[in-house]
């Protein structure tokens, strides 16, 4: 199926990796709708995508509020007159910032579980995951009317695996990879598809160093051209797809 002409959500596209995820599928010819808590960064990735002649809206607000999030896909539907693809990227990390600068947007302090703040457990398990559930919730019953869509939730090495002052942000992307995995039993016989994509290390967002946002661009795109949903159920790593490990 060609990329062109669908019509797509990508949350966390001010920046990042979803910004990288959301510029590429406006090159293949999707509409693109760019979900992002900060205005100016939404601006941003939206007029770099209407530099190159593709279209881009702008969506401001929290996803983890279930108003924001129905809001978010009606409007798109309203707007475009369907939904393809839905990228469940926005998020908050947890790590330790030897300059003590934490973005609340972005990241959160690395603690032992015992000293993490509860109001910090909310926030990230909120964003990370309460979140994906919401706009994948939203999605699903166009996705099935048109029998077909495209559903990804944005997960890390953390998914899979424990991770010493994380609990949080592990816990939330164990939740997701759970989620995508369930969601496509769910809709097997509706041309849907659900996946987790691990970008395969740590993305550099913060210029903290790091493997580049578009790494999961080839992936990304192949999954969004899938002409049936053969590739559903899976977390799929990034980097090994990219290398041609593709045995999962």
């Amino acid at each position: 199926m060609k990329i062109d002409g669908q019509v797509a959500i990508v949350t966390g596209a001010g920046s990042g990796l979803g910004r990288a995820m959301a510029v590429a599928l406006a090159h293949e010819g999707a509409r693109v709708v760019i979900a992002d808590v900060r205005e100016a960064n939404a601006q941003e990735a939206r007029a770099e995508i209407r530099a190159s002649g593709a279209v881009a809206d702008v969506f401001t607000g929290d996803l983890s509020q279930e108003g924001i999030a129905q809001e978010l896909v009606d409007s798109c539907v309203q707007r475009f007159g369907r939904l393809d693809i839905l990228i469940n990227n926005a998020g908050l990390r947890m790590e330790t910032h030897p300059d003590g600068v934490y973005e609340a947007w972005r990241c959160l302090e690395q603690r032992p579980t015992q000293e993490v703040p509860v109001g910090d457990w909310d926030q990230i398990i909120a964003v990370n995951l309460r979140a994906v559930f919401l706009c994948t919730h939203f999605a699903l019953p166009h996705m099935i009317r048109q029998k077909h869509g495209m559903i990804v939730g944005v997960s890390s090495n953390a998914g899979s695996s424990g991770v010493a002052g994380k609990c949080a942000y592990v816990a939330s992307k164990h939740g997701v990879e759970g989620l995508m995995k369930t969601v496509a039993a769910e809709v097997a016989g509706h041309g849907v598809s659900a996946n987790a994509i691990v970008p395969g290390g740590r993305v550099d967002v913060d210029g903290r160093g790091g493997l580049a946002p578009d790494v999961v661009v080839p992936l990304v795109l192949h999954l969004a051209a899938q002409e049936h949903p053969d590739l559903t159920g899976k977390v799929i790593t990034a980097m090994d797809w990219n290398e041609g490990r593709r045995d999962f």
